[in-house]
């Protein structure tokens, strides 16, 4: 074999080496240091991986001798939805926030490139590599729950390494039917994968690595996914458990067979009575939950009338939501709805909000994608991987209902792999230049431009790489300063990470509260102010009123308390806040008005503040009848 064969053999396995640690790495990453460690450090670590795998892929592209550009109508429809998205996000909306989200989806698109000119036998062991890490997670989870292991978040005490269960089971459940898929099917993975190899150590060894570790993959995830309480993935496992089982024992299938028509309607009666009240019992599992759940949707449908072409953009509905919620209880006032209101960053529901931030042309496409993926048909041989592959799409699917797998990057990767692997196994693929003839002269040029062209934004990308890790690491500081009172550490360390994060709106909030803290009210202000453009909270709103008033803007102090607490009616804070507002100007009626008001409001969770908060009502109105 020559030596140019062998870089190149070298080279696409050190490629493909690197994806296969991304799969089983990236979800175990949680480093300190960071702020939202358990979110930004797989951020930073993915993209340097992406990094690495750009600068290989376009070396395997000039020693490639490609003839022609082949395709799938998934490849195309996938291109079609990322150009929008990025049309929409900078050209047609006016403004655009900071976005991981956006920085991961075109690290995910350099592996989807990648992984589509990988050989489609290699795809039984990355969907191992996913198998593998799900198992490292469950088993994660299961040591947590033993105290052997921390977890992430003071109320919980199983997180693995994510920052609540939900992401957590949610990676769980996107991993178990690949799993449960493996196993079912083993028989007819392993004889694919032991094609052509010859040694019998080999052929033993892969044997029992696709028996066994699928098996383990199943049993560890089971114990660990019913302590998560994450009713999105109870679903999803049991769904996606369902379609595996039928597809390959087709139980249900021989049954319905033998039956006669009224037999069969019985059993279809009794199948979606079974399904509605199973439904109805995990609706009542947590029914506040699921009632926010419920008034979120009904909320966001508010933006979506008023953005129903465009959206409101990529990333961008937590700029929106808060103010519309606002809106609604101040046009409603304080309904039962406001039991279950809270500071909300997400839909709960992936369709929901794409649709909020992309709108009804944004949602066609995403509706053509996920017609070509059910369409998609693979090779007879070839069609058990192909279920396991449609009905594992499915589970993330059903969790999107619930949930926000396209927040958490390790549920993107496993996407991704699939949409791949899926792409790779259509039998009509569409080719492009397949008799175009290009010089000798004209391909040393093109592919020297392509080499040029991907150093020079390796070189970029891991510069910026570079500086957005130092200011999560300043924000992570600036934090921890805050906690121990020490503000202007804290100030001079968002002050250096400014430059980067400066439409970061949960950064902005955090930079505006500490200056608001320190009494730098004018530079608060304008802090904050920026911060609602991105996000808006009644943490923001109170910060703003407090600045305001420090600042005698007393009308503009008064219109964000009142924001802040139209956004979450059942809390004291904001209403406590503009009574002392009206106390402190003078505004005696007013002052009574609000202090009767929270003396009169109906406490839902007692607590210490809020007796402290009463009592001092109970002093304002004291002080003022003593003076009549």
């Amino acid at each position: 074999m020559s030596r140019f064969q062998n870089n190149k053999i070298h080279l696409k396995a050190m490629m493909f080496l690197l994806i296969v640690l991304l799969l089983i790495m990236l979800p175990q990453i949680n480093i300190s240091g960071y702020v939202q460690s358990t979110i930004t450090s797989k951020f930073i670590w993915f993209q340097y991986g992406c990094l690495a795998l750009l600068g290989l892929y376009s070396i395997n592209i000039v020693l490639h001798k490609t003839k022609y550009l082949s395709f799938s109508k998934v490849d195309l429809v996938l291109g079609v939805l990322l150009v929008y998205v990025t049309v929409n996000r900078y050209v047609i909306q006016t403004d655009f926030s900071f976005s991981m989200r956006y920085m991961e989806l075109i690290g995910l698109i350099c592996l989807y490139l990648v992984l589509r000119h990988i050989p489609i036998k290699n795809s039984l062991w990355l969907l191992l590599a996913i198998v593998v890490s799900g198992t490292v997670q469950a088993i994660h989870g299961n040591l947590q729950l033993l105290d052997y292991y921390p977890s992430n978040h003071s109320g919980f005490k199983m997180t693995g390494s994510f920052f609540n269960p939900g992401p957590y089971a949610g990676f769980l459940s996107a991993v178990w039917p690949t799993a449960l898929g493996m196993y079912l099917f083993k028989e007819t993975l392993i004889k694919e994968t032991l094609e052509k190899i010859n040694s019998l150590f080999l052929k033993k060894t892969i044997h029992y690595i696709f028996n066994y570790m699928p098996l383990l993959g199943v049993g560890c995830i089971l114990l660990v996914i019913p302590a998560s309480q994450s009713r999105a993935s109870w679903l999803s496992v049991l769904i996606s458990s369902c379609l595996l089982l039928e597809w390959r024992y087709q139980i249900i299938k021989e049954i319905f067979n033998k039956l006669n028509d009224l037999k069969k309607s019985i059993l279809i009666t009794g199948c979606i009575l079974i399904i509605g009240l199973s439904l109805l019992g995990v609706y009542h599992f947590k029914k506040g939950s699921s009632d926010g759940r419920l008034f979120i949707w009904k909320v966001s449908t508010e933006i979506i009338k008023e953005n129903p072409a465009f959206g409101v953009g990529f990333d961008r509905f937590k700029g929106h939501y808060m103010n519309h919620q606002a809106n609604y209880f101040s046009k409603y006032g304080e309904t039962e709805h406001a039991l279950v209101a809270d500071n909300t960053y997400y839909a709960f529901n992936e369709f929901i909000q794409f649709i909020t931030e992309q709108g009804v042309f944004g949602f066609i496409i995403l509706l053509s994608v996920l017609f070509f993926i059910i369409k998609t048909a693979a090779v007879e041989e070839k069609k058990g991987l192909s279920i396991i592959i449609k009905i594992s799409l499915l589970s993330i699917g059903v969790f999107a209902f619930f949930s926000y797998p396209m927040e958490i990057l390790p549920i993107k990767l496993i996407l991704v792999v699939l949409l791949a692997s899926l792409a790779k196994l259509n039998q009509n693929k569409m080719k492009l230049f397949q008799n175009f003839k290009i010089s000798a002269p004209m391909n040393l040029f093109l592919k020297t431009s392509l080499v040029f062209g991907v150093l020079l934004t390796t070189f970029f990308s891991f510069k910026s790489i570079n500086r957005l890790n130092t200011s999560f690491k300043n924000w992570e500081f600036a934090l921890n300063s805050y906690q121990y009172g020490d503000y202007e550490s804290a100030i001079q360390e968002y002050k250096e990470a400014y430059p980067e994060l400066k439409n970061n709106g949960e950064f902005l909030m955090n930079y505006g509260k500490a200056l608001s803290i320190y009494k730098q009210d004018e530079k608060a202000i304008q802090i904050l102010e920026r911060a609602k453009i991105h996000l808006n909270t009644t943490i923001i709103e109170t910060a703003l009123g407090d600045a305001y008033k420090n600042n005698k803007q007393y009308q503009e102090a008064e219109i964000a308390y009142n924001q802040a607490a139209n956004m979450i009616p059942t809390r004291f804070y904001p209403l406590y806040l503009l009574a002392k507002l009206y106390d402190e100007i003078g505004q005696k009626e007013k002052a009574i008005a609000m202090a009767n008001t929270i003396l009169n409001k109906e406490v839902k969770i007692p607590s210490t503040a809020i007796k402290e908060i009463k009592q001092e009502m109970k002093h304002i109105i004291t002080n003022y009848n003593s003076k009549k």
